[in-house]
């Protein structure tokens, strides 16, 4: 059944108004008709389930026949600080971070980073919703402003766990896991762009409160990493 975010203010008496881009996505692209079932979430963790009672020329009419609180969000708070990679290649990570139960993601530039369009935020909150859409996430992922290298060091630091991901690195994340004692709840997961971080910043990391930690003998690609590890630690610590 599709699913379409909507917010609170949107259902009044048992009905649901839908607008916009979703009006023209249920019409034009699935080419939804009155009486067909649909459901509706919204950032509340509650899904509406419903059946489309009249089609207009610019809105949408829902009448809701059904509504429950779930619980699809992870148990633990994840955030990934990722170094710019090129191309559309954090649209991908983006998706798939977000299928992972992400809480948010910030977009950083390093050292290292090859920065064309900076400016894609409206474009990566749109994926993240469609990626929730698809997956049962009730709140999308969110995406924050675009940090530097030292502002996304120094805000993100000292939390329970806060990981920098370096391949020259002897300890893995894999050592980590097993010696850790600790289920931290919040955790901040930090992948460098092309060719990863500079010596200095890992140091510069280091001296913040970060954990330098590698992947093994073989060198992942930027997108590779960081949704092998986010799978890792949703395994380790989550509801994978």
């Amino acid at each position: 059944m599709p699913r379409f975010p909507i917010a609170e203010n949107q259902i009044s008496n048992n009905e649901a108004v839908i607008t916009g881009p979703d009006y023209k996505h249920i019409v034009k692209v699935l080419r939804l008709k009155t009486g067909d079932q649909i459901t509706l979430f919204d950032t509340s963790s509650t899904e509406y389930y419903g059946k489309i009672r009249e089609i207009g020329k610019r809105d949408i009419f829902i009448e809701i026949l059904q509504s429950e609180r779930v619980n699809t969000d992870s148990p633990i708070e994840i955030t990934l600080l990722q170094g710019l990679p090129k191309g559309d290649k954090m649209d991908y990570i983006i998706e798939k971070a977000t299928e992972l139960g992400v809480s948010r993601i910030v977009p950083v530039i390093t050292q290292r980073s090859q920065v064309g369009e900076r400016d894609r935020k409206k474009r990566w909150e749109r994926i993240a919703v469609e990626a929730s859409k698809q997956c049962g996430r009730t709140k999308p992922t969110l995406i924050e402003n675009t940090l530097n290298f030292n502002e996304a060091i120094k805000s993100y630091a000292q939390r329970e766990l806060a990981v920098m991901l370096h391949v020259d690195c002897e300890d893995t994340v894999k050592n980590h896991l097993k010696k850790s004692l600790q289920t931290p709840q919040d955790i901040i997961l930090f992948i460098g762009p092309e060719g990863g971080f500079s010596d200095n910043e890992v140091l510069f990391g280091i001296e913040w409160g970060f954990i330098s930690l590698g992947l093994g003998p073989r060198i992942l690609r930027t997108e590779t990493a960081s949704i092998t590890v986010l799978s890792v630690l949703q395994f380790h610590y989550g509801d994978l």
